[in-house]
């Protein structure tokens, strides 16, 4: 990557972050909302491949264990580096850019983020079952249907040369 390529997704990381914070909240239904910041890691493990994946999940997961509480210190920084590296991987070798291929990725990456947490942090697995019920599958459909509509706006109409 170039050094503007960089700077748009450093941008692109900062929007997410600064929309996950502030405007999240106010589109969370029944008290589950989208993880704006999962749909910004899985853009660029799509886009950039796994290396660009790791490197952006790992700082996403730093700047999420900054605000987590100190006992899970460092439980997102793993989860969402895994999270940009299997993506990565899934994209560059078995799937095709288009549109329903993306929202699996995303749906896939989301629960894989979200089991490797609970691994993490150490819940057993009654806790993981319910809270998988209860929250990730929630906010996984809610992820998909927003990072769909981000993905479909990012595409746009590209021209096809003859």
């Amino acid at each position: 990557m170039n050094n503007l390529k960089w700077i748009k997704v450093l941008l692109m990381f900062l929007v997410a972050f600064v929309l996950q914070v502030t405007v999240a909240d106010w589109l969370k239904i029944f008290d589950h909302g989208p993880d704006l910041v999962i749909i910004f890691i899985v853009a660029v493990a799509i886009h950039h491949g796994p290396a660009a994946g790791c490197l952006w999940g790992f700082v996403a997961g730093f700047v999420q264990d900054v605000y987590a509480p100190v006992e899970w210190l460092g439980a997102h920084t793993i989860s969402m580096t895994v999270l940009g590296f299997i993506v990565g991987q899934l994209e560059e070798r078995f799937l095709t850019l288009n549109l329903p291929a993306k929202m699996g990725v995303l749906a896939f990456g989301f629960s894989i983020c979200d089991m490797v947490y609970f691994f993490l942090t150490g819940m057993g697995k009654d806790v993981g079952t319910s809270l998988f019920l209860s929250e990730t599958l929630p906010e996984c459909i809610y992820t998909v249907v927003i990072g769909s509509l981000v993905f479909y706006l990012s595409t746009g109409k590209k021209k096809k040369h003859v």
